[in-house]
């Protein structure tokens, strides 16, 4: 029978396996007795297998009960089956506890925490099977994490979360009660906690190396090697604790061409180069480099010769071909260390994926002998971009990129492990039955590496649709399990993702700063370190110890705060001492179900860690024992005393009340003065306004600082509504203040940008630049806070800056080729502003001083004289210059004195065209 155990309100599924079951009318029966005894129907499955939903059994409580069947009436079994009703599970009762659910967490790693079921009578659960669910989501709402949760099957679920990036979280926890479907919050969730990011950041300096893609990143000896992607060659990265230093070197020897999308892989502390595709031509390459540090620098090295070798495998309609040929040139393709043997997989040619991997024998020789392994079994399809690695013999390859039938680009997320037979023989499996945990989604363009001897390390990728990924995985080879452990946001990593790779077991990401176009961003991260200092047992047993401490000083704290008021009449002449008592009796009342829940999470912390014999706990326990009894005496005396201090109290309140509402008069008398202030007129100037800011900064921090004191005061004397409005309007002077400053800041950058251009010769002028800037400024202002719009501060800022648009065009037009001196003449009449616009030195500045915004038309009707008097110009020059060409023939007309004019029919053509 399965299951053995169940809630008392039953309708869980049971299977009763058992031997000559026929079909026919099936009951099951629960019960002892006959007055406790339930029947339900049931089904018929086969002659072995009866199916059932487990009976309610809340009349009459918990309890284990004999299970019987009845098949058409032909009486019950007589087997002994004994399943165990317990009672219904309480979130009200039920409580989490661990690393997962304290103020501080981390991003991007699992964090666990327990689930302890309790019952409705608060006992605990020694069973499983109850509906938990955990949903973690930022305060802001717009960012949620991933939860798993394990059923321990004894009461307790395992629950392990990660968030995706540094936030503020709530961490809700539910349980379906009564097996319904509406899920009540667990006891104290949700719970608050703040994820902060793992990563170390490294300071990073010297020739830093521009962004670019294909290009690959090595750990070499304690170094990072960045090649390929561009022209600059190879550069390095030393990596001293306390800054990470860029260099470019020129390794001796004979160097590799510049390349994209090459492999490397490292054989014998040297960085073994393949392919690629040539930068200068696009020819897809098939040449191998190895790299090495010396003691005099860094050294290039490559083999004099490669031997051709006979195919085995073609693409589908050739010929097999038995003459031997050169390996063949390729980029994206996949390269694995084998000992001193490097295996190439598959990758792209001429816009092709190849179908053949090869095999280099010895990849630093002098002569580089090159095979096609065989593959037999699961045979992969070609590809390009996929991640691969080995240890221990066994390759591991995943995902990357195929063509499917209808040609069109499909990303894997196959799992390919390939086994040596023999040394050009592979045995190939794909997505073995035996892999499990938590399996990557397909990708492409990820980084595999090895971990350690047995484990590959998996990061990173793009997916279909070119998102990046941001997360890690730990495979162990020997049982194909998979575990995930980092899972960052993609916005983290930008839309290009990083460059990674490991060093001294740390996950090392390179990568550019929002805007940059070079690789000025290094971090680092040992997420397995990470997540084992955050194992429940790890992190407890620090944190009970510290938990208890600050449980033990809070409530001496309050005990001896409560003792001062014994002494009534000293009570009341002692304001100090009355503060004391109210502070206390105000944190009491504050923490009280904190405190109870956190004690109850100690007793199950402690309850855990013995059980599991990490640590002893008896004098732990002890701590928490005593430390609970005093709680419960705070809890029993705070009652008492609140009522003997009352009437001071009330005294002490009056006075504090009066005093609350000095300061929101003065608050208030601020306030109103507030708007008056220079800082709000544009005539002040940024260079004066500033100051003024800074001014009213330190004021308004002074009066928060006596805000804060106040409301201390009224929280404790229970005069909360006391302080709104002195409250409030702090609030909004903060809003005026950043409002105003605002403005000036947008003021500030207008007016350098402005100056800038005023300065600019007027030869140099570049119109269109300065539009689109002005036109960028004005959305800035409109962007302003709505609330500033009416003051005198915006309106000057919004009329300089469109008025300065406004000019822009009116300069345009003046820079015409049209304008003569007649015309700018006519300019200095309307504006009554002389200037030289032939002088050298002549500024956008001397322009603007003639204020053009307020000459608009002016201008206008000046500029438009000027093109229709530079079109008249320019026909009455076409004329000129056709008939200065034109040549006059007179001839004696017979035997009179009269002659007649003849042109030639050349010139009567130019002449007829200019009528």
């Amino acid at each position: 029978m399965s299951p053995q155990a169940g809630p008392v309100f039953g309708e869980k599924d049971m299977v009763i396996k058992g031997l000559r079951f026929k079909p026919g009318k099936v009951q099951v029966r629960f019960g002892n007795t006959e007055k406790n005894q339930v029947v339900v129907d049931a089904e018929y499955i086969d002659n072995e297998t009866i199916h059932c939903k487990t009976a309610n059994y809340e009349q009459f409580g918990p309890m284990p009960v004999d299970v019987k069947v009845s098949i058409n009436g032909e009486g019950w079994t007589v087997n002994k089956l004994v399943f165990n009703y317990f009672a219904n599970t309480a979130a009200r009762n039920s409580m989490a506890f661990g690393p997962g659910v304290l103020p501080k967490v981390i991003s991007g790693v699992e964090v666990p925490f327990h689930i302890q079921a309790r019952d409705t009578i608060n006992e605990r659960r020694t069973s499983g099977g109850d509906n938990f669910s955990v949903r973690i989501v930022s305060a802001d709402g717009l960012v949620t994490g991933d939860a798993r949760i394990t059923d321990l099957q004894d009461g307790r679920y395992e629950v392990h979360y990660s968030v995706p990036k540094a936030a503020s979280y709530l961490v809700h926890i539910s349980h379906a009660d009564l097996g319904g479907n509406e899920s009540v919050p667990l006891r104290g969730s949700p719970f608050k906690v703040h994820a902060t990011d793992p990563w170390t950041q490294h300071r990073v300096l010297g020739s830093i190396p521009g962004r670019r893609k294909g290009a690959t990143l090595s750990e070499l000896d304690g170094e990072l090697v960045l090649y390929g992607g561009d022209t600059c060659g190879l550069v390095v990265c030393s990596t001293s604790p306390g800054e990470w230093r860029w260099s470019s070197v020129t390794p001796s020897g004979p160097a590799p061409g510049d390349r994209i999308q090459h492999s490397v892989i490292i054989v014998q502390n040297q960085l073994v180069l393949f392919g690629g595709a040539s930068l200068s031509d696009g020819t897809e390459l098939a040449d191998m480099f190895w790299l090495k540090k010396t003691q005099g620098g860094w050294a290039w090295g490559c083999p004099k010769s490669h031997t051709p070798y006979v195919r085995h495998t073609v693409a589908p309609g050739q010929e097999p071909i038995d003459t031997p040929k050169p390996v063949t040139g390729r980029l994206a393709h996949t390269a694995v260390a084998l000992d001193q043997q490097m295996l190439v997989i598959y990758g792209e040619k001429s816009g092709s994926l190849l179908t053949e991997p090869c095999i280099v024998e010895s990849v630093i020789a002098q002569v580089a002998n090159w095979i096609e392994p065989i593959l037999r079994g699961d045979v992969p399809a070609p590809r390009k971009g996929a991640a691969a690695a080995a240890t221990g013999g066994t390759i591991i390859m995943l995902g990357g990129t195929t063509i499917n039938e209808s040609e069109q680009p499909v990303v894997l997320d196959e799992l390919v492990v390939f086994g040596m037979e023999s040394p050009n023989s592979l045995v190939c499996t794909i997505n073995p039955s035996s892999a499990s945990g938590s399996r990557p989604p397909a990708r492409t363009g990820a980084t595999m590496l090895e971990y350690s001897p047995g484990q590959l390390f998996l990061y990173g990728g793009f997916s279909a649709d070119g998102k990046p990924f941001n997360d890690a995985y730990l495979l162990d080879v020997t049982t194909l399990a998979w575990k995930r452990v980092y899972n960052g946001h993609p916005d983290l990593v930008g839309s290009q993702g990083a460059m990674a790779t490991l060093l001294d077991g740390k996950l090392v990401l390179i990568n550019s700063s929002a805007g940059s176009p070079k690789l000025d961003c290094a971090c680092s991260l040992d997420p397995i370190g990470l997540a084992a200092s955050y194992s429940f047992t790890t992190r407890m047993k620090t944190e009970v110890n510290t938990l208890l401490e600050n449980l033990e000083a809070w409530a001496d704290k309050q005990t001896i705060s409560m003792e001062l008021a014994q002494n009534l009449e000293k009570l009341g002449q002692n304001f100090d001492s009355l503060l004391k008592v109210m502070d206390a009796l105000y944190q009491v009342k504050l923490k009280k179900s904190e405190n109870d829940l956190l004690i109850e999470q100690l007793r199950e912390t402690l309850r855990t860690l013995a059980a599991d014999k990490i640590m002893p706990t008896t004098k732990l326990e002890k701590r928490l024992e005593d430390v609970a009894h005093k709680w419960d005496d705070i809890k029993k005396v705070q009652p008492q005393v609140k009522s003997n201090v009352e009437p001071i109290q009330a005294n002490q309140a009056d006075k504090i009340r009066e005093d609350i509402e000095a300061f929101t008069a003065r608050v208030l008398q601020y306030k109103a003065v507030f708007h008056t202030k220079l800082f709000y007129k544009h005539c002040t100037g940024a260079a004066a306004a500033y100051p003024l800011l800074d001014t009213a900064a330190s004021e308004l921090a002074k009066l928060r600082k006596e805000c804060i004191q106040f409301a201390e005061l009224a929280s404790i004397f229970e005069l909360t509504d006391a302080m709104a409005p002195a409250d409030a309007a702090i609030r909004e002077l903060y809003e005026d203040l950043v409002s105003v400053k605002d403005v000036w800041d947008c003021t500030m950058m207008c007016e350098v940008q402005f100056q800038a251009w005023r300065k600019t010769l007027w030869s140099n002028i570049s119109t269109e630049e300065m539009e689109e800037g002005a036109k960028n400024f004005v959305k800035e202002v409109k962007a302003l806070p709505k609330r500033i719009r009416d003051e005198d501060v915006f309106r000057g800022l919004d009329g300089m800056v469109k008025n300065f648009l406004v000019s822009v065009p009116l300069v345009a037009d003046l820079r015409s080729p049209a304008m003569r001196d007649r015309h700018w003449r006519l300019l200095m009449e309307a504006t009554q502003v002389s200037f030289n616009v032939q002088d050298p030195g002549f500024k956008l500045d001397d322009l603007l001083a003639l204020q053009l915004h307020k000459f608009e038309d002016e201008v206008g009707e000046i500029v438009d004289r000027a093109q229709k008097e530079e079109k008249m110009e320019l026909g009455l020059q076409k004329l000129e210059e056709s008939w200065t060409k034109v040549s006059f023939q007179f001839t004696r007309h017979k035997d009179t004195n009269v002659y007649t004019v003849k042109m030639a029919e050349e010139d009567f053509e130019v002449r007829w065209g200019n009528t």
